[in-house]
């Protein structure tokens, strides 16, 4: 390993883990992350494997090249190529991040460079010649990038029925060969070719290139010369030694009786029997130093054990490693228990003495023998299950244990979470597991169950899961069903259903099939553009920017303390709903998807709503549609006021027997849909809100076109904008708080603004906007043209303005008062209408704008002419006329009235009459 490197890993391990400053050949003493014990241990001149030296308890170990990815991600700027040494990259790549002999394998690679057009972006690579004029090459340089896409082969090659191996070696060094293994991939094959030459001599090492390729013409030019050697040359037995996995062992066992057919000998090689366990190749065990020759041998054992040609067999074989005289094994995935009885092998051996033909035989092969035919097996369930990790959710104090049950033929693989009790017992495991998995049954014992259970969780990885999607802050990354992007990567969901983030196994609530997320980076376009900015024009625009501004709530939050809401309003027909369903397409959400109606659903229903996803929008539709419902039943938008600063909407008891409560923050952003503007609201509701409001002005035949189109587009062709974004994190916040305070002081600076918070809300969503205009690029060139921004940007500040407006405005329950108040008290004052009272405002003098009322006589009045009131009781009227503005409230006292008598009113001044005095 490269000095530089290794001294930057050690440098980080001591930081992260605590180890001690002391030297040698070991770092011991640091802290592990799982159990928190002292006894972390890595070699310090060959940091590949860092371990817990705790084996009993923990023994959990991480390779450093996962957890500091980073410096194993661009080969070419570490090491630039010169005309001296063009090869440098891909031979810092091949020592250092693979842990090869480039000395030995000098000839065989190349440094060669791979460049996408649609991506603009290229990378160096390390080239491997294959047979027939073709190659393969690993790009080495922030792969990332380039999606799923890590290796290139030459186009229109194509390598069936090939093998790569050594250029230096011949067909004639393989005809003398005792053992060829094949493994997958290059690399795998290079690796163990240098554990050979140190521990395994006389055997050699190719590979498939994929484990769906046998080898048939390489094989058939070792076949040719094996025979130019003479009719006394041996054919060297072939080994296939495929990855860990279920593909890997399918593969193993077709091509070894292949090849027996074909008239090899030929054995399997596997990590662990049947394939199981951690994705470990051979690459990787070179690195950890575990392809010594006991090593090979157990692999060796392990595919014996895979390919066993049936039950009896293959418990034989465990049998033999082992000498358990009772344990569970799998076979043509069923669930079997084989048993050895110790005496009845004894029987048998001494019954062998009584045979002549087999006195010749040793002991050991007589031991054998007889325990082949003393074996008995008996199936204990019609499927097998494999207890892949325990998952936790640490937030809601809940955890299970995720299972896989596999059946024999066609029928589905199926995962499912186990609880504890479950698989605590044969009764309530045997429930649960044909609870979840179609026809599957258990007839085992608790016995057998306690030892099935005792092998598959011992040293059992842990798994957090998380109560929500999206954006988890406290690991950086988006997690959505099958895709996760953090810190650039795209990474997908692993075969055991979570995603391997760094150290962090982490698992998102489960899949509910909500989000259809396709990203292809040689995809990417955004030909929609041009439909949603004819439909809705600056509107459109401006509303794409929030939704830009949710996927980084989290980030905006963080760093800001707050994140305002967007109110999208406008009479029904305006195409409010179609701009919300085409913005939800385009982060994933599927099945015409529009908002959440909180008017319709419990207090418990909205705060779980609230905190399902992460950095993405929650959509409130028409929460004030029915206003002379119950007030039992109308939305509070007070509620909304702690999901500003991303406090927790709700706080719940845990059903755990104590005092432990569960407050989960909002971790999205707040988009409020419906006709009329949120109007009945205390102003502090009202600083929150940026005002979006959508009409039809721009209703032409050409926009309905533009707008049919974006209904017809479906989620999977446009998801990949939200991918394409967040990728982008560290760009689009570096240049987000750049642009805020231009915005914010721009706004501050109108002589209209006077408003600290609605400049400050405003001016998050100008900097999102300038945001969108350099995230959304094709080619180099923007997609949103300079003039369509300019008229976002004025948008914005009109919106500003419009909230200003509507801070000083009065509720609509307090404005129909007042006019209901002023006709009713000039027909009184007129004659027109008889009441006891010379009029509705008892104040002696009023040309001071001082209004005085008596509510009970508003009531009888009202109600003797039929006039309906506010808020629908006099109880929700008094709390209306509290927030009365043009007409304030100073208080309810005793007053004189015009009549000479005494009443208990209600005094308001209006605002018009600024001399008059305080009452």
């Amino acid at each position: 390993m490269d000095d530089t490197l290794r001294q930057n890993i050690l440098s980080r391990l001591r930081a992260d883990y605590k180890f001690g400053a002391g030297g040698g050949d070991w770092l011991r003493g640091g802290r592990c992350p799982d159990c928190k014990g002292k006894e972390l241990y890595i070699h310090a001149k060959h940091p590949w494997l860092l371990k817990c030296g705790r084996e009993n308890k923990c023994g959990h170990e991480w390779s450093t090249r996962d957890l500091y990815s980073d410096l194993f991600d661009n080969w070419s700027d570490r090491h630039p190529q010169t005309p001296e040494d063009p090869h440098a990259a891909a031979k810092a790549y091949l020592r250092d991040e693979r842990g090869l002999n480039i000395v030995k394998l000098a000839g065989a690679y190349a440094q060669e460079s791979y460049f996408d057009r649609k991506l603009n972006a290229g990378s160096a690579t390390v080239r491997f010649a294959l047979p027939g004029g073709g190659w393969w090459e690993r790009l080495i340089d922030r792969v990332h990038r380039f999606g799923k896409k890590k290796a290139n082969i030459k186009y229109g090659y194509s390598y069936r029925g090939h093998a790569w191996h050594h250029p230096d070696l011949s067909f004639a060094d393989f005809a003398q060969a005792e053992e060829i293994w094949f493994a997958e991939g290059i690399f795998d094959a290079v690796a163990l070719g240098e554990a050979f030459e140190r521990d395994r001599p006389g055997a050699l090492a190719a590979s498939t290139m994929s484990t769906n390729n046998y080898p048939a013409l390489w094989l058939d030019d070792l076949a040719r010369a094996v025979a130019e050697l003479g009719p006394m040359a041996r054919r060297p037995t072939l080994v296939f030694a495929y990855d860990v996995g279920p593909a890997g062992v399918r593969f193993t066992r077709q091509y070894v009786e292949q090849a027996r057919d074909a008239g090899w000998t030929a054995r399997a090689a596997q990590v662990r029997p049947d394939g199981e366990g951690t994705k470990l190749d051979w690459n990787d065990l070179l690195k950890r130093r575990k392809l010594a020759a006991a090593d090979l041998e157990t692999y060796l054992e392990n595919g014996d054990i895979t390919i066993a040609e049936n039950a009896a067999e293959k418990a034989f074989l465990l049998y033999r490693r082992s000498r358990r005289s009772e344990f569970p094994l799998t076979f043509k995935s069923r669930q079997l228990w084989a048993k050895f009885s110790v005496e009845r092998i004894n029987e048998l051996i001494q019954s062998y003495g009584e045979d002549k033909t087999l006195a010749a035989l040793s002991n050991d092969q007589k031991w054998d023998m007889a325990a082949r035919e003393a074996v008995e097996v008996q199936e204990i369930a019609n499927c097998t299950f494999r207890t892949l990790y325990f998952q936790r959710d640490k937030a809601l104090n809940d955890a299970s244990y995720y299972v896989r049950v596999d059946f024999p033929g066609k029928q589905d693989t199926v995962k499912a979470p186990f609880p504890g009790p479950a698989v605590a017992g044969a009764g309530e495991f045997k429930k649960r597991l044909i609870s979840v998995a179609p026809g599957a049954m258990f007839t085992g014992s608790n016995y057998q169950l306690d030892k099935l259970m005792e092998r598959q969780l011992d040293n059992i990885r842990t798994v957090d899961t998380l109560y929500f999607s999206g954006y988890s802050i406290e690991h950086g990354a988006w997690m959505f069903d099958d895709i996760a992007v953090t810190d650039g990567r795209v990474i997908a969901l692993n075969e055991e259903d979570f995603f391997e983030i760094g150290k962090v196994g982490l698992k998102p609530k489960e899949a509910t099939g909500e989000f259809a997320i396709e990203y292809d980076p040689h995809a990417l376009n955004f030909s929609w553009w041009n439909d949603l900015y004819t439909a809705f024009g600056p509107l459109g625009l401006v509303s794409l920017a929030f939704w830009l501004l949710t996927l980084f709530a989290e980030q905006i939050r963080r760093d800001q303390q707050s994140l305002a809401f967007l109110e999208i309003a406008g009479p029904p027909g305006s195409g409010k709903s179609t701009l919300l369903i085409f913005l939800w397409k385009l982060v994933g959400r599927r099945h015409n998807y529009e908002g959440f109606d909180p008017a319709s659903a419990t207090a418990a229903g909205i705060a779980r709503e609230l905190v399902k996803y992460g950095n993405l929008p929650v959509v409130f539709l028409e929460g004030d549609r029915k206003k002379d419902q119950p007030a039992a039943r109308k939305f509070d938008w007070s509620e909304l006021k702690k999901i500003y600063n991303g406090h927790s909407p709700r706080t719940r008891g845990i059903a755990n027997g104590g005092t432990d409560t569960f407050s989960p923050p909002f971790r999205g952003a707040m988009v409020i849909a419906q006709n009329d503007p949120v109007r009945d609201a205390e102003d502090a509701v009202l600083e929150r809100i940026m005002p979006l409001f959508v009409d039809k002005s721009r209703f032409t035949p050409e926009g309905k076109d533009a707008g049919n189109r974006l209904k017809r587009i479906d989620t999977e062709a446009v998801s990949h904008w939200m991918v394409a974004m967040i990728r982008q994190e560290k760009q689009i916040l570096a240049h987000y708080h750049q642009r805020f305070p231009l915005h914010e002081q721009r706004l501050l600076d109108h002589p209209e603004v006077q408003n600290d918070r609605l400049a400050f809300n405003h001016a998050q969503l100008a900097a999102a906007l300038d945001c969108l205009a350099q995230a959304m690029m094709v080619d180099g060139k923007p997609v949103i043209a300079p003039a369509q921004l300019a008229e976002g940007h004025q948008l914005i500040e009109q919106m500003c303005l419009l909230q200003h407006g509507a801070l000083g405005a009065d509720l609509p329950g307090v404005v129909q008062f007042w006019e209901s108040f002023d006709f009713l008290d000039r027909k009184i004052t007129e004659g027109k209408l008889e009441s006891e009272c010379y009029g509705l405002n008892h104040y002696r003098k009023a040309d001071k704008g001082l209004i005085a009322v008596s509510m009970p006589e508003i009531e009888q009045v009202f109600s003797q002419y039929r006039f309906s009131i506010p808020g629908g009781t006099m109880l929700d009227l008094k709390k209306l006329l509290k927030t009365s503005k043009a007409r304030k409230f100073l208080g309810d006292k005793q007053v004189n009235c015009r009549d000479g008598k005494n009443r208990h009113c209600w005094v308001f001044q209006d605002t018009k009459h600024q001399e008059a005095l305080p009452v």
